[in-house]
């Protein structure tokens, strides 16, 4: 059984990976709880994959009005891309070419680790990035991996 991800007083940044799922039966309850309780946070990379799947510039304004209104953004710096650089020079040097995730996902686990945030995710990227990237966050599946996939 599936634990939730909120029982710790957890704050988790949110992933697209999510995002594009909240309608997901298995994944709506969780979303609505961390989204009631505050507990889920944006950040730019986030708001910048999100908007990338957006299918208009209504949906985009509508994306964004959303997030603004349900959740707590936290900002990224010039710390921010070097913390992501060096996760991905971590990685390179650890298992050679596993530091070819996805740009976005290193720059949210960096966000994660610099405001001591967790990543709610359901993207196998974020266990390899705080396994081998020398980042301090938690990597928080939404539910089990491959269970919404079928």
């Amino acid at each position: 059984m599936r634990t939730d991800p909120w029982v710790s007083g957890a704050r988790l940044l949110l992933d697209n990976s999510v995002w594009s799922r909240t309608r997901h039966p298995d994944v709506a309850p969780v979303w609505s709880r961390g989204v009631r309780l505050r507990a889920v946070v944006a950040c730019p990379p986030f708001m910048i994959e999100a908007g990338y799947s957006a299918q208009s510039a209504a949906d985009l304004r509508r994306m964004r009005r959303a997030v603004a209104a349900s959740m707590d953004t936290v900002l990224c710096d010039a710390e921010t891309w070097e913390i992501a650089f060096e996760a991905q020079q971590s990685m390179a040097d650890a298992a050679g070419l596993m530091h070819r995730r996805k740009p976005i996902d290193f720059l949210i686990a960096a966000t994660a680790h610099q405001h001591g945030l967790g990543v709610l995710h359901y993207d196998h990227d974020y266990d390899l990035i705080a396994e081998h990237g020398g980042l301090d966050f938690a990597s928080v599946w939404v539910a089990a991996p491959g269970s919404l996939d079928r």
